[in-house]
């Protein structure tokens, strides 16, 4: 998201309060996009559901949203972080011609996730309209997940801003329009046609900037082979963020919604709403983080290009790590101030947004695990940059196994652990992704010559 960070750098540097404003607002929409609407959409209608629905259908709306959601980000991490790779090689070489086939391409690459609801659409104990419903939601989803990684490399921010915007609240709108008349069903459809127009939207977004004469191309499935540690560091990572959940749901304390679903609405509330605190974090990080470093990164390359001194590959090198040091510290000042507010107002939190009292402990340790884990997304994406893919498997396998132990340890416990194992685990993540991060920056220009082939 860099080109868009320095765009809206641009707005921020007019000066005025409001430009700036605006600029962080869309860094915020755009950073967090349609896993945003998910979380607004939860916390919405959690809160506005009870006028029209009985509590055993609230609970069946939402742990339906929930679990498609997480079913289609585990889905799709792996495929999406390899299609990001096969762009970013493209943006560099100056080929945006192949982006609007390449997204068609990965549409149909959608064909084969469109099975895995086959047995849920034949089986499931519920209505054929029911089941219809979450069929097209997970295939929507799925396939705004993998067109989001398009986003990256457009110029039209305001655009995308508005598409998100203007979806997130017509999906609002119409659950609650139509639950009303239609109830549970209506609710779910209303949502579910929020998505769909976010999609269709977003791919005339897409298929506007990148002009093609192409129709299709599977060239990025070439990178599947070559980069297959990509492919399982997108499958860990969402399940990283989603193995704490799963093991509550599937635990004694989890709650059998319909005899299908489970979920801990106490767990799930607290990590939903401390996920929103994460936003300035993730706008910061856009506009002030990734630029700068950026910035200083595209110059070591430029250097190595242009055949460059030692001592200027040094100076970028060092820019580099400064960059991300200065920014960290931002983003922990930021977060800090936000987490010591909530866990100081979590009482009042707490009954605002239904959790009993006796979970205010939970929330407040949940307040501490979404700042861990944001910086475990951070240590990861910079890696990444550098094209240290081992060392980002390793700082990513080792927060989801940690997250998948320290839960079972919490859970075996008792009530006081609860929220412990996400914590520790981000916190482990986090601090072996700074150390793996730092460690490589140092030895960049070592590692950037001896990776060369000899031929």
């Amino acid at each position: 998201m860099a080109g868009i960070g320095f765009r809206l750098q641009t707005l921020v540097s007019k000066g005025s309060y409001l430009e700036t404003a605006t600029a962080y607002v869309y860094a915020a929409i755009i950073s967090t996009g349609p896993w945003l609407s998910g979380v607004i959409a939860l916390v919405v209608l959690s809160g506005t559901t009870s006028a029209y629905l009985p509590q055993a259908d609230r609970s069946f709306l939402l742990a339906t949203i929930i679990s498609v959601f997480a079913a289609s980000l585990l889905v799709t991490g792996g495929p999406q972080m390899v299609v990001t790779r096969y762009l970013a090689d493209r943006l560099y070489l100056n080929e945006r011609e192949g982006f609007a086939p390449t997204c068609t391409g990965v549409l149909f690459l959608m064909i084969p996730f469109s099975l895995l609801i086959v047995p849920f659409l034949l089986f499931a104990p519920f209505g054929i309209v029911y089941r219809l419903l979450t069929a097209t939601l997970f295939l929507t989803l799925t396939m705004i997940w993998m067109v989001t990684a398009f986003l990256s490399a457009a110029r039209e921010y305001i655009q995308i801003v508005l598409i998100f915007s203007m979806c997130y609240a017509l999906g609002a709108v119409a659950s609650i329009a139509l639950g009303y008349s239609y109830e549970l069903i209506g609710s779910l459809a209303g949502f579910v046609l929020g998505q769909v127009l976010c999609l269709a939207l977003l791919l005339m977004s897409v298929y506007c900037e990148f002009p093609s004469t192409q129709s299709c191309s599977f060239a990025y499935l070439s990178n599947i082979p070559k980069y297959w540690d990509l492919l399982v560091i997108g499958a860990l990572y969402p399940l990283g963020i989603w193995a704490d959940s799963i093991i509550f749901w599937v635990s004694p304390e989890g709650r059998s919604i319909q005899h299908f679903y489970h979920l801990f609405p106490p767990y799930d509330t607290a990590k939903f709403v401390i996920y929103l605190s994460t936003i300035p974090a993730a706008a910061i990080f856009m506009i002030a983080l990734e630029t700068d470093f950026y910035r200083h990164y595209r110059d070591y390359y430029l250097f190595i290009q242009q055949k460059g001194t030692l001592s200027d590959l040094t100076r970028a090198k060092e820019a580099m790590i400064a960059s991300v040091r200065t920014g960290i510290g931002l983003i922990l000042k930021i977060q800090g101030i936000i987490a010591l507010f909530l866990c100081l107002m979590a009482r009042d939190l707490a009954a605002f947004v239904g959790i009993a009292p006796q979970w205010v402990p939970l929330l407040r340790i949940q307040t501490l695990a979404g700042t861990g884990q944001f910086l475990v997304f951070v240590m990861m994406l910079f890696l990444l940059y550098i094209d240290r893919r081992r060392a980002t498997l390793l700082a990513v396998g080792t927060f989801t196994v940690c997250n998948i132990s320290l839960t079972l340890l919490s859970l075996y416990l008792g009530r006081s652990f609860y929220g412990l194992g996400y914590l520790g685990a981000s916190v482990i993540g986090a601090g072996l992704g700074w150390i793996l991060l730092i460690s490589r920056l140092k030895k960049l220009e070592y590692l950037t010559f001896m990776d060369q082939p000899l031929v």
